[in-house]
């Protein structure tokens, strides 16, 4: 990019899904990131992922690592206002309430201004899924149970894993700033308006989190293929875009328009495997774009170099901070290694 008569360094950050537990670590690591490339001129204007990689992507938005603070910090605790606090009486269950509660309390006025400031070179995307019964029938409590069961049978060998063959399931992007001539039926405008519950939607796991959101709660135009249609956590269509980005027309522009010049990817994954969705049905690290763009230093993928204390559904504050803290020091180890310095040209 050219500003100014100089060339600019455009970098992206990808934030991977990985619940609450691998989600606590991904915040240490992205707070100790989000202050260093800040004051190094390095921050990322453009942000993306899906469930917890999604909320992840909607902290880094905002411009300060103070958000990325406030969430897991509050997280597991019941200190919030009271006028943020979600009725229990709804029947979504205990987590989805924190869940909501939590997206509403971190993500409040000062946290959108920071999103929705006028600045189009900002992109913020985040990854839901829109599943169907290929029948067109309601979903049903059973639909529910079948999308559970093939996110827990997720780490399986493949002939082990549960995967129902009578959904269409489609990437659904939400952007921020997004060109009219992009919005489509998989790419979204992200606004203030619906900006809160599709990061709901991009978190949701059925059963486990309760009822999908339909449609009409992401105050969105009408679309034939939402007919029947809910929106569920984004990984169950997409985690990892850079295939679907370059191969699928219906995300093509979308991806030459989300592109940078360098991309580094928080990697849930303890071994550093890039799943294109929460299925693991396909790994892009051997993919030809992805191993080239590492070799020419234009991609760095980060995981866990330990073993990850808190767990998927965690709401422990002591457990959820212990490895918020974690992630915290293996950032501080990172940011001064040879490795680092290279990939930012220092």
């Amino acid at each position: 990019m050219i500003l100014n008569g100089k060339r600019v360094m455009i970098y992206s950050w990808i934030l991977d899904s990985g619940g609450a537990g691998r989600g606590a670590w991904q915040g240490g690591v992205i707070y100790e990131f989000m202050r260093w490339c800040r004051e190094n001129g390095s921050f990322p204007s453009i942000t993306m992922g899906a469930s917890a990689g999604g909320y992840a992507a909607a902290d880094v938005a905002t411009g300060t690592e103070q958000t990325v603070m406030k969430g897991w910090t509050h997280w597991g605790k019941e200190d919030v206002p009271q006028n943020l606090r979600t009725s229990r009486s709804t029947g979504i269950g205990g987590f989805r309430v924190h869940l909501r509660t939590s997206i509403h309390y971190v993500m409040d006025e000062a946290e959108l201004s920071g999103v929705f400031q006028e600045n189009s070179g900002k992109k913020l995307l985040v990854f839901t899924t829109r599943a169907r019964r290929r029948d067109l029938k309601p979903f049903r409590s059973v639909d529910r149970l079948r999308f559970f069961l093939k996110s827990a049978t997720r780490k399986l060998p493949k002939a082990l894993k549960y995967l129902p063959e009578n959904y269409t399931e489609d990437p659904v992007i939400f952007a921020t700033n997004l060109p009219e001539e992009l919005c489509s039926e998989y790419v979204r405008p992200l606004t203030r308006e619906n900006y809160h519950a599709v990061i709901e939607a991009s978190c949701l796991v059925p059963l486990a989190m309760g009822m999908p959101l339909l449609p009409e709660d992401l105050k969105q135009g009408s679309f034939a293929g939402d007919h029947g249609s809910v929106f569920l956590d984004g990984g169950f269509a997409l985690k990892m875009p850079m295939r679907l980005f370059n191969e699928d027309p219906r995300f093509k522009g979308l991806g030459s328009w989300a592109s940078a010049d360098k991309t580094i990817i928080f990697c849930c994954d303890p071994d550093g495997l890039l799943w294109e969705s929460s299925a693991r049905l396909r790994c892009l690290n051997a993919w030809p774009d992805v191993a080239e763009a590492m070799r020419k230093n234009r991609l760095f993928i980060i995981s866990p170099d330990h073993k990850v204390e808190a767990g998927f559904l965690c709401v422990d504050h002591a457990t959820t901070m212990r490895t918020f803290g974690r992630g915290r020091e293996q950032a501080l180890r990172l940011l001064h290694s040879e490795s680092i310095r290279r990939f930012f040209g220092l």
